[in-house]
């Protein structure tokens, strides 16, 4: 199971994409943004970097078999359900036998799996439920990534900044403050709220990372890059 020696690297990766969203906030619009971000970090990961054989013949009389990627997109979770970003086991991937990359009728389990979510989900606490029950599936382990980017310019002690606050707690704060995520064994869940928009002078807290182990959200420098990997890599760990 070489697959499990990657988790350093796959930490590591999660890290640098987090980092450059963080210090640039504009890199990303949509979640399809932030996947694409995650898959370009992994990719750079030698052995997932390159193609494995499936059992998928050429052609009539053909004895070469055609290769895929361990990495993919919205794969399929079972149940109509699918996953945004999945790494698939080497050995797992020989028994693909059909160009939907599936074994018979049935998707691959993958050995880490990955559900992101956006300040646009509309439902935070119902994508939470959902996501963690496909990344539980995982024969590995599976990330959960959620950013909320404040949105709103408005400055402290407004009527807009308090709505704002509200909304932050209720929609994003207390979805990931209230879960038991000791329960989880196999799924590391990351939350990261982005202040950058606001409208004041001097603002600390820009970045907030939540911190599972101690109920809280830790307010980093943005300008600390060790910093923020040590917070969000405790996270994974």
């Amino acid at each position: 199971m070489a697959w499990k020696k990657w988790k350093d690297e796959i930490d590591r990766a999660i890290a640098k994409m987090c980092i450059q969203i963080i210090k640039k906030p504009l890199s990303y619009f949509s979640e399809a943004d932030i996947q694409q971000l995650l898959v370009e970090e992994l990719r750079k990961i030698k052995p997932i970097s390159k193609p494995y054989p499936t059992s998928v013949h050429k052609g009539k009389g053909s004895k070469g078999t055609y290769s895929t990627s361990l990495l993919h997109r919205e794969y399929g979770g079972g149940s109509g359900t699918r996953i945004d970003v999945v790494i698939f086991d080497p050995d797992d991937v020989k028994k693909i036998n059909n160009v939907n990359l599936m074994f018979g009728k049935d998707y691959l389990s993958p050995v880490y799996a990955f559900e992101l979510g956006t300040e646009k989900t509309s439902d935070t606490l119902k994508h939470f439920k959902n996501d963690l029950q496909k990344l539980e599936k995982s024969k590995g382990t599976g990330y959960l990534i959620h950013f909320f980017k404040d949105v709103t310019q408005a400055r402290t002690g407004t009527i807009s900044r308090t709505k704002t606050e509200e909304k932050i707690l209720t929609k994003f704060k207390q979805v990931f403050s209230f879960t038991k995520t000791e329960q989880m064994t196999n799924v590391k869940i990351l939350a990261i709220l982005l202040r950058t928009y606001r409208n004041q002078e001097k603002m600390r807290g820009k970045c907030e990372i939540f911190n599972g182990q101690k109920q809280k959200w830790d307010k980093t420098n943005v300008n600390k890059d060790g910093a923020l990997r040590d917070a969000i890599l405790n996270q994974l760990a």
